[in-house]
């Protein structure tokens, strides 16, 4: 009995550390899948961000073959857009952006980012190259060697929040260019109402954004939809809230950017003390359309844009948010796009900004004025090239010279009429805002001189005075 009951005790004392030691092993194997994952930044191409959210066209690289009215390439999918252009975008490309300048001798260049005076700028490997600016074009100095640029596409987002396996983290950064934390995130340079930034990576779980990495059989990776996260995914810094902006439904025939000045059927202007901070972080934009639902419970669609197309942050005038009908945004079948929309904008370090819009038919471009009239643009454009450059100061100079050359490129390539009234108000702003040269002459002696000149003048005729007076 005594050996019976002994017996029953081990199997029992068995059993139960049998279970304990499994559940020891399932709780450590959980523990064990949470650590496997590492937290990184990582580029992505604009079809590998959209390709498992919800929007119209979602992963689809598609070009085309139309281009638009600035004479490139953006109507496709999420494929890259050109901008062929040595001015408007080159450096604002750099804040979220992944960006390859092509030039003449076929070199292309992965760009990371600019210097604060536009005069070079870093490539993704660590180089540096000169960037110099001319009124023939742009060229690129590297290695002792300088050639034209001839190219300019956007590609992507650089800094992406993403969740791996650590096993797979090797093969994540052979395929793609990967900040792990600790590392450095930089772009742009500053200018009026944007700056350029430089932060430290500091990913996490709970970073807002985040994507998670899944390593396909055959090698690829596929990347979830973004998640909600209250981490800001920077170090010591916490989850930023955009706030002082103010947003403007844009109308067709506004005489101030008029909707469809870029091709565009529809705009959106936030402007306000705050655009600047959240417009250096802006990387994706999304605009949900609710037709007629004004409570924004049904939504028709969602549509996911790209920077340089649809996305734009400008140094004065605001971060400007547009649609083009292109194959990443065609609206709905018995749709007009008038009535209730939410746009969302992600940013890195920020939780997402929502912006709800009411739309009429005053907003909607979708039938283009062709261009009519051009006589205000050449007007203003020969106001410019007749300014005498030493009497403006060089600051103000190469801010007029920029619209100059917008205004320039708008004559040579404009298809609609709004283009080239937005083009005539931005060249005639600048040459208003230009401030005078300070001439050098020393004023104080000058004056002093002419003082002691004048005393002696009085004193000389006193004593004339003070003679002939005497001699009568």
């Amino acid at each position: 009995m005594r050996k019976k009951f002994i017996t029953g005790i081990l199997s029992v004392a068995s059993a139960a550390l049998i279970t304990v030691a499994s559940t020891n092993f399932t709780q450590l194997k959980a523990y064990a899948a949470d650590d496997d994952y590492s937290y990184v930044y990582a580029g992505l191409t604009w079809h590998e961000y959209w390709a498992n959210e919800n929007v119209y066209a979602a992963g689809s690289d598609n070009s085309s073959d139309e281009k638009d009215t600035h004479n490139e390439y953006d109507k496709g999918a999420f494929d890259a857009v050109s901008r062929a252009t040595t001015n408007h975008g080159l450096h604002r490309g750099s804040f979220q952006c992944m960006a390859v300048i092509e030039t003449e001798d076929g070199t292309k260049y992965e760009l990371a980012g600019w210097n604060e005076d536009g005069t070079k700028i870093t490539l993704t490997n660590g180089d540096t190259a000169a960037f110099n600016k001319s009124k023939d074009g742009a060229s690129i100095e590297y290695n002792g060697k300088s050639s034209k640029l001839t190219g300019y596409e956007v590609t992507g987002i650089k800094y992406v929040p993403v969740k791996v396996k650590t096993s797979e983290l090797s093969d994540l950064k052979a395929k793609y260019k990967v900040v792990e934390n600790g590392g450095a995130l930089f772009g742009g340079y500053s200018e009026n109402e944007l700056s350029s930034y430089t932060e430290t990576a500091d990913v996490t779980a709970s970073t807002n954004g985040l994507k998670t990495a899944v390593k396909n059989a055959d090698g690829t990776f596929s990347f979830s939809a973004a998640a909600a996260g209250t981490d800001s995914g920077l170090r010591d810094k916490p989850l930023a809230k955009a706030s002082d902006i103010t947003a403007t439904v844009n109308k067709k025939n506004s005489e101030k950017n008029a909707t469809g000045a870029y091709g565009e059927f529809l705009r959106v202007d936030l402007t306000g003390s705050g655009y600047g901070a959240l417009g250096d972080k802006m990387q994706a934009v999304t605009w949900t359309y609710y037709g007629k639902d004004a409570s924004r419970k049904n939504a028709l669609v969602t549509y996911g844009t790209k920077f340089a197309s649809d996305n734009w942050m400008h140094k004065t005038n605001g971060i400007q948010l547009g649609l083009t009908e292109s194959e990443r945004c065609k609206l709905p079948a018995d749709s007009d796009g008038t009535g209730y929309w939410t746009i969302t904008l992600r940013a890195l370090g920020y939780e997402d900004y929502k912006v709800n819009i009411e739309v009429t038919d005053d907003n909607i471009a979708l039938v283009k004025e062709k261009v009519s009239d051009t006589s205000k643009l050449d007007a203003a454009v020969k106001r410019a090239e007749e300014l005498k450059e030493d009497d403006y100061t060089k600051k103000s100079r190469e801010k007029m010279q920029e619209e100059y050359e917008e205004a320039v490129e708008v004559q040579n390539v404009a298809e609609y009429q709004a283009e080239v009234d937005e083009a005539t108000e931005h060249l005639n702003n600048a040459i208003n805002a230009l401030e005078e040269e300070e001439d050098d002459t020393n004023y104080a002696a000058t004056y002093t001189l002419a003082a002691i000149l004048a005393l002696i003048a009085i004193v000389i005729i006193a004593l004339k005075i003070r003679g002939y007076v005497k001699h009568k």
